[in-house]
């Protein structure tokens, strides 16, 4: 008897940052080597690029931003350190952290014309104390928490060695475990497992490797992020690692360690 096939959520995020990010996410969701995809609706690309994504069977979800100033509409906006700091301190206003995930839902329904399928965090600051308070009194007052999912960052597996695996236990260790025992008290679904966390260089052999471990190691019902862009953008310090991940991601490489570790690519069962 066959191995069972694992669902995994390949999700790419940044989509509306910028139509190098937004034509990667559509190709790669149109050949099926993504499943979803997180939206900065502050982004200068995101009204250009909904439309297109109305058309595509994937997950679309709101990629909560408090750390980059992406437009003039970006009412409220902190250094990763300084809004992490402010969090742990207890420092930040809920209410004002309610209303800025009201205006970035207001933004997804305006392009979209629907509710987001999940939520997360630009930087992971969706599971940050506080602003994670403040996400929840959102999802509850005005979405059904049976319909949206809710990306946790917990790692289950130990796909990658040293400082990397370091590095995806320190982001969970931001606040992964208090989000998820808020979420299985709302009744609100998210991932089994978590992957996708690495340094951001390497190119495109650096990212294969990454890629072939998690898919070993993560459960059944895991995410995994990526970061693809069709081209690099001079702004973007990430840029010329998007291109290297949208070039593997489009080969045929990605489909074989597919097939290899038996995983298809699939939309969040929830």
């Amino acid at each position: 008897m066959g191995r069972r096939k694992k669902h995994i959520v390949m999700c790419a995020d940044d989509f509306g940052m910028n139509e190098h990010v937004n034509r990667a996410v559509l190709e790669l969701a149109t050949v099926r080597r993504l499943s979803a995809t997180s939206c900065l609706t502050q982004g200068a690309a995101w009204p250009s690029g909904a439309g297109r994504l109305r058309a595509l069977d994937i997950d679309v979800g709101l990629h909560i931003n408090f750390t980059e100033a992406l437009d003039s509409d970006n009412h409220f906006h902190r250094p990763l350190s300084r809004l992490m700091l402010k969090a742990w301190l207890r420092q930040l206003d809920v209410a004002m952290l309610v209303r800025e995930i009201e205006r970035q839902c207001d933004a997804f329904e305006q392009h979209m014309l629907r509710e987001p399928d999940f939520f997360d965090g630009h930087q992971h600051v969706h599971q940050f104390p506080q602003i994670r308070d403040a996400l929840i009194e959102v999802l509850v007052r005005r979405y059904d928490c049976d319909d949206v999912w809710v990306r946790s960052t917990a790692m289950r597996h130990a796909s990658l060695k040293g400082g990397l695996q370091l590095k995806g236990h320190l982001i969970a260790l931001l606040g992964s475990a208090a989000l998820c025992r808020r979420l299985r008290r709302e009744g609100v679904p998210f991932n089994a497992d978590f992957a996708g966390v690495y340094d951001f260089t390497g190119g495109a052999a650096r990212f294969a490797r990454n890629m072939d471990g998690w898919l070993a190691a993560v459960e059944d019902g895991a995410l995994i992020m990526c970061h693809p862009a069709q081209t690099g953008d001079p702004n973007d310090t990430l840029g010329e690692q998007r291109v290297a991940e949208y070039g593997f991601l489009k080969g045929e490489a990605f489909g074989a360690l597919l097939q290899r570790h038996d995983c298809r690519v699939t939309r969040m069962q929830t």
